[in-house]
């Protein structure tokens, strides 16, 4: 069994906590596969499985479980670092973006786009401990899926998101999530569907309509539960559950089912084109995917949401939100920093 801290020190490394759970898992490799394709069920082999927002920018990696450890969350550093920083303020780049994107969208170009910040915060040289960061993570977070990777092809990411994209148990029993809409737990009506504004309804109804179309496209038989609020850490969303058997082909799903109108848009076509021309940032891996394999051939993918890219003297923090119509530029920006503090929180900055 190897230990947390002689996985770190590993050319290629994943740790991840599954929502609710109090194990934490870890795998490590000498080195991570580059994938021409996507993911295909059937390979039946135990490892970590990465996946960037665009395919054709970025390629999906597999780390192979040539070591495994696993340990309580509780046996991780509980308490987030103060750091020596600052951020690099990127207000005038995002109202830009937004105003490219409201236009695209008040011309008919798309219903609803996502549109993604990146902060960047400088740090004081060896402050940075992506450990800390992590269990703290897993401390502030308990209801949502929390990871830790690095491979030279995609750096070091950290990732806490309450949001499923697509797992499937031994069984071939599959389940994914139709995740929109925020709002802060203290707001009032946060706790109540009632108190949920049209805006953050009609959010959810485009995902699910998305997952609605994908899975008839399918032919597969599925139950959809019913709408309920999910929290994840000081925020609260919008979700609706979907159970299906496996398909013919896992891989096929997963390229219709991501990106979501969640991290895109709706129709996801015309969101991506809009995004091509007006959003200045690299996702890179932000709002792709994640998730541990194993060699019963389940596997369980989480979007790469509330993440971070970490590097040697800081790290990028990534958040976006859900443009429509009614959309402004002033509530959009307050929606992205409410995310962003769920990053803020685990490494509070001293100025």
């Amino acid at each position: 069994m190897t230990d947390i801290p002689d996985i770190l020190f590993s050319p290629c490394f994943a740790l991840y906590r599954m929502p609710n759970k109090g194990v934490v898992y870890g795998l490590a490799a000498k080195a991570a596969k580059t994938m021409s394709g996507g993911f295909e069920r059937g390979v039946g082999r135990a490892g970590f499985f990465i996946a960037p927002f665009d395919s054709a920018r970025g390629k999906s990696v597999f780390i192979p479980a040539e070591q495994r450890m696993h340990c309580y969350s509780a046996r991780l550093p509980r308490l987030p670092l103060w750091l020596s920083g600052y951020e690099i303020n990127d207000r005038t780049r995002y109202m830009e973006d937004f105003a490219a994107v409201k236009a695209a969208i008040d011309s008919g170009g798309a219903m609803k786009v996502v549109l993604a910040r990146r902060v960047r915060v400088r740090i004081a040289a060896h402050t940075m401990q992506v450990l800390n960061i992590f269990g703290a993570a897993c401390k502030m977070y308990p209801h949502n899926y929390i990871a830790l990777w690095h491979t030279p092809q995609t750096g070091t990411w950290l990732t806490a998101t309450p949001e499923l994209l697509l797992s499937a148990d031994s069984d071939g029993k599959c389940r994914t999530t139709a995740l929109a809409g925020t709002m802060s737990a203290t707001e009032p009506g946060a706790d109540s569907l009632s108190g949920w504004s049209e805006k953050n309804l009609e959010e959810q109804r485009l995902v699910q309509q998305h997952i609605f179309h994908v899975l008839a496209d399918t032919g597969v038989p599925y139950k959809v539960g019913r709408l309920a609020i999910t929290p994840s850490g000081k925020l609260f969303h919008l979700r609706t559950d979907f159970t299906f058997p496996a398909p013919h082909s896992v891989g096929l799903l997963l390229d219709w089912l991501h990106p979501t109108p969640a991290v895109c848009g709706m129709p996801v076509r015309s969101a991506r084109r809009v995004l091509s021309g007006a959003e200045h940032i690299k996702r890179d891996y932000y709002a792709g995917y994640s998730g541990p394999t194993f060699d019963d051939d389940s596997f369980a993918f989480y979007v790469t949401l509330r993440c971070m890219h970490v590097f040697e003297q800081g790290c990028d923090l990534f958040a976006g939100s859900g443009i429509l119509r009614q959309s402004t530029a002033e509530d959009e920006w307050e929606e992205t920093e409410r995310k962003l503090n769920a990053l803020r929180d685990l490494m509070p900055l001293r100025g």
